[in-house]
């Protein structure tokens, strides 16, 4: 688990905009009162997501080759990114449950537990991209939430409490602006962030990242990028390095391969049409680009995903 800074960072523009696309396509996913012996799991989830547990206490956990769990507590709330499978549960190792036999402990009257779930919905490449840079899964515990996302959480506790009449839609309209929060808090959790993580929280490097992802098959000269991020040459390659620890050859590298890598898995363009669309004018380029930092064909790639 990460601390989360007491200050949230300054966010760029191009980030805010990033940030403002994914929390418009959060949706409410589930909303119970729980008791018993309950389990809620999620198997390779399509779908980024967060919990908030609003009363109550739990476990939560991933599973897989290193699988770990961790005691909650109301008021915690939970990321969880794509593909990462993972349980909430009573029990600290859940049994196996359906959400036909979940509703049998799902009695408002006599709960124990008060779980909130969300889905961000990925909307595009940009939001792949964002998703991408941020954790497997993060704990932000109730002591060390933001002030601003603890009033919205301590809203989304009371209306699930009291479920007066449209508490539902009460909780949808909550979900984008306590999604802008997480993520901020989320982006903010790493201390050192370097690669795309890092170009894409600074300022000026920003941009380029959005200008490139925007346009991979321009001719992105490091005069071209530098020019987006209104610094010299010189600046900008020194501000490269030191902030992402790549240089701008190799952060394009590193965006054009994240748009490869993404119309591969979300579509079914040629790879010659994809080769294209990142900037290579033949596939043998492309090739040999995609395998040197991969170590597989992108045909390769594509069947695998």
């Amino acid at each position: 688990m990460t601390e989360t800074p007491k200050q949230s960072i300054e966010t760029p523009e191009s980030l805010e905009s990033l940030l403002n696309s994914v929390a418009l396509g959060t949706e409410l996913h589930f909303e119970s009162g729980l008791c018993g012996a309950w389990s809620i799991q999620a198997r390779d989830p399509q779908k980024v997501g967060f919990h908030v547990l609003t009363q109550g206490h739990c476990w939560f956990g991933v599973t897989g080759v290193e699988p770990s769990s961790q005691a909650l507590r109301g008021g915690d709330i939970v990321f969880v990114n794509q593909g990462v499978s993972h349980f909430l549960s009573e029990q600290q190792l859940p049994t196996d449950m359906d959400f036909e036999q979940l509703a049998q402990h799902c009695i408002a009257d006599h709960s124990q537990q008060g779980i909130v779930c969300y889905e961000m919905q990925d909307r595009g490449e940009a939001s792949d991209l964002l998703f991408r840079l941020l954790p497997p899964w993060l704990v932000i515990p109730a002591s060390q939430q933001s002030t601003q996302l603890a009033q919205l959480l301590q809203m989304v506790r009371s209306e699930t409490q009291a479920q007066q009449p449209g508490y539902r839609s009460v909780l949808q309209r909550l979900s984008e602006v306590i999604a802008v929060q997480l993520l901020r808090e989320v982006l903010a959790s790493s201390k050192a962030p370097i690669g795309l993580f890092a170009a894409v929280q600074d300022r000026a490097l920003a941009p380029v990242v959005v200008g490139i992802l925007a346009d991979p098959a321009k001719d992105w000269s490091v005069e071209v990028m530098a020019e987006h991020a209104h610094l010299s040459v010189s600046a900008f390659a020194e501000r490269c390095v030191k902030k992402t620890e790549l240089s701008p050859k190799k952060l394009l590298d590193a965006l054009r391969l994240q748009r490869a890598k993404y119309l591969l898995r979300s579509t079914a363009l040629p790879i010659e049409s994809i080769a294209w669309q990142v900037g290579y004018q033949s596939v043998t380029a492309f090739g040999r680009f995609f395998k040197r930092y991969l170590e597989c064909s992108a045909q390769a790639y594509r069947d695998q995903h």
